[in-house]
């Protein structure tokens, strides 16, 4: 495995991921370098008011945006309690507010697909990057993000219909629902079309929670995200 690079370095090594990972302070509006690139895909995992568990997405950066992360795509599903504060709207100037969602977000509620602009390397609940795969085969970052790109696959990626009595949603695997139970899906629709190359999906699973772990003790020293570079996932 890489060893991950850190734009703000940390004072100790990641315990339980050895990748190349690049860690940054977490002021409001952060004006220093990241080895985010374009025409990659990015799985995001951020904070969620928990130290085991977070909030899974896809992210693929703007070209345009400056520093690259500062602005981009994330495609995610989003629970109905999340979107009734606002989380991911936008503010008007291009940017995404970000919000820590609740954990019982998922409990009785309604999910749905989302995909909007928002700066990642900004947020300040950003807790992992990670580089997923190469989508230069797919165009330009417009034709990726298009109708004809990544978001009719998503689109295509089972969500179940909105629980009553408060019961939990299951996915047709008969697992809680949740962001990373619809990203690990997204991942095979994603290996099916031959966007990315993924042979087993539970391990990838394992390697970025691995990753999360690591970046934790970073973020809450409030030194910020840290990214990496995926070895089952390419």
């Amino acid at each position: 495995m890489t060893s991950p690079t850190i734009v703000a370095p940390s004072s100790h090594t990641a315990a339980l991921a050895s990748p190349t990972s690049s860690s940054q302070s977490r002021p409001a509006s952060p004006t220093h370098s990241n080895n985010l690139e374009p025409g990659r895909l990015y799985a995001v995992l951020s904070y969620r008011g928990d130290l085991a568990s977070w909030t899974w997405a896809f992210f693929v950066p703007d070209p345009a945006g400056s520093p690259i992360g500062s602005r981009g795509t994330i495609f995610r599903v989003v629970s109905h309690a999340e979107r009734d504060l606002s989380c991911g709207e936008d503010t008007g100037l291009g940017i995404a507010v970000a919000c820590v969602p609740s954990l019982d977000a998922a409990v009785g509620g309604g999910w749905s697909f989302d995909m909007s602009t928002t700066d990642i390397t900004g947020s300040p609940i950003t807790v992992a990057i990670v580089s997923l795969g190469d989508l230069e085969s797919l165009g330009p970052y417009e034709d990726v993000i298009g109708g004809d790109g990544l978001e009719p696959m998503f689109r295509t990626v089972p969500i179940p219909e909105s629980g009553t009595g408060g019961a939990a949603l299951v996915n047709r695997h008969g697992v809680t629902f949740s962001s990373r139970t619809w990203f690990l899906d997204a991942i095979c629709v994603l290996h099916d079309c031959g966007v990315v190359t993924c042979d087993d999906v539970w391990m990838l699973e394992r390697e970025l929670r691995r990753f999360a772990f690591s970046a934790m003790d970073g973020y809450l020293q409030n030194k910020g995200w840290t990214s990496f570079t995926a070895e089952r996932c390419s």
